[in-house]
């Protein structure tokens, strides 16, 4: 068995009843299945996938015959963005959030972006999903998720989550706050985490932290919104304390509702802790997820989650809006129309090709001379607001594409496209020209841009220079 800090076990003696406590430390570092969330339902009839149910839809359990041979992280599926591999834990606060068509929400603390883009999925990119990351390098790791995912009702934005109620009013329809904490859940990925990395100090020092997001967030939803509060740890004072917290300082505006989740095996939340007494409604619908209760749909870390409905609004000090805002250019319902035609012609799709990525309608813009594609909501929220990027960048200046939208519409193209073989589409990954064997592309003019397909995937795009094509992938995503 793993070495664990007296302290830890002392705590979960606490925490768990006495014949649950070797049961949680045989779990909590025991390797996590691997977990898939799909984009595209087809990959059920997969002949090499073994694709089995969870108790999230859109989750599946996931066994390979090339597995050993290929990382996850190769396979065309990944690189497409038609599956993204998360733990089932980290699908629930979006689960149990149940964000709706057209809803303006806040993913507090968005990186990697597994939660904002499943939030975008749930929504069918309508609406807008504002997704803030403070961290410039995490940051990066957020838009390449957004991109490879094509979550083109996503706002980024980068912003000290404990402040961003200054600059926000009471604008969200629904908030996720996935807050920051001690990680033990994090046990499960690497089985040293008790021993050389927990701590309770970090616990106190998060739980601080948690407290302010909380109450920043609780100020920037709409009365009647609803918030989902949720942590990967099972310390109290980073769960029920940060709950009683907000209870306390925003008394007659919180109710706790029933997360309403089905199927998935869970522990009630804490009547007390150390001698603090928590809300009976806390005790009575927030919930915990524990490493060694499991089933078979459900297999994952220690985890928390409670949904906050907010009764009425809260007095606040009035959101100062910043006085510059990045200048855009937001497309008219002419222009709109405009460019979803050209596009159309130029690589022959239906001319309704937008409501293939998205619901609802497509709104373009400009911002220092690139196009990009979003919705009408985000268009709204960043001509208020500062924000570090909005949508799916289409094309810059000289009207080259990007590889995210190439990808998108690849398959959808009936010309000015080509189709690869395996060994081509190897060589196309790992940034090489390819010769241009499709004889449907030699009256092509030399600099014709065209999309580049293999089977069901959309890889990018190249030009036709004297007989191949130039490789135009993105540099950062070359294997």
């Amino acid at each position: 068995m793993e070495k664990f800090p007296a302290r830890f076990i002392e705590r979960l003696e606490a925490l768990l009843p006495a014949a649950e406590v070797s049961e949680f430390l045989k779990y909590c570092t025991a390797p996590l299945p691997k977990v898939v969330r799909l984009k595209n339902q087809k990959l059920l009839d997969k002949p090499s996938w073994t694709l089995a149910p969870t108790s999230v839809p859109e989750g599946y359990f996931i066994d390979r015959d090339d597995q050993s041979e290929l990382p996850l992280g190769k396979t065309l599926e990944h690189f497409t963005g038609q599956i993204y591999s998360q733990s089932l834990s980290s699908m629930l606060p979006v689960v149990v959030l149940d964000p709706q068509a057209d809803d303006v929400v806040l993913d507090l603390c968005a990186a990697p972006g597994s939660k904002t883009s499943f939030l975008a999925q749930r929504m069918s990119n309508t609406g807008v999903v504002i997704a803030n990351e403070p961290s410039g390098s995490r940051a990066k790791k957020l838009a390449a998720n957004i991109d490879r995912t094509a979550s083109f009702n996503t706002v980024m934005i980068q912003s000290d989550g404990t402040i961003l109620n200054s600059f926000i009013g009471q604008e969200f329809d629904r908030i996720l706050l996935d807050a920051p904490c001690s990680s033990e859940g994090y046990g499960r990925r690497d089985s040293s985490f008790f021993a050389k990395m927990w701590s309770e100090p970090k616990i106190l020092m998060a739980a601080k932290l948690q407290k302010r997001l909380i109450e920043s967030s609780w100020e920037m939803l709409v009365p009647g919104g609803t918030m989902v509060y949720s942590t990967c740890t099972s310390a109290p004072e980073e769960n029920e304390c940060v709950v009683q917290h907000l209870i306390d300082t925003y008394p007659e505006t919180v109710e706790i509702l029933p997360t309403e989740l089905k199927n998935v095996p869970h522990a009630k939340s804490l009547k007390s802790w150390e001698g603090q007494e928590f809300d009976q409604t806390i005790v009575e619908h927030a919930q915990r997820f524990y490493p060694h209760l499991s089933s078979e749909t459900w297999n994952s870390e220690s985890f928390f989650v409670c949904k906050l409905r907010k009764k009425t609004g809260v007095k606040r000090i009035p959101a100062k809006k910043p006085s510059q805002i990045t200048q855009v250019k937001v497309f008219k319902k002419n222009q709109n129309a405009e460019t979803v035609v050209k596009l159309a012609k130029k690589f022959g799709l239906d001319k309704d090709w937008p409501q293939l990525l998205m619901d609802g309608k497509p709104q373009f813009y400009i911002k220092q001379h690139d196009l990009y594609l979003t919705t009408p909501a985000a268009t709204n929220f960043m001509q208020n607001n500062l924000f570090r990027r909005v949508g799916l960048r289409i094309s810059d200046k000289d009207d080259n594409l990007t590889t995210e939208f190439a990808m998108q519409i690849g398959t959808h193209a009936t010309q000015n496209v080509t189709e690869i073989d395996a060994d081509q589409t190897a060589r196309w990954l790992q940034g090489y020209d390819i010769p241009t064997t499709d004889e449907t592309l030699s009256t092509l003019k030399n600099g014709t841009a065209v999309l580049v397909n293999h089977k069901t995937f959309g890889l990018g795009w190249g030009k036709v220079i004297n007989g191949k094509i130039k490789n135009k992938l993105d540099r950062d995503l070359v294997f």
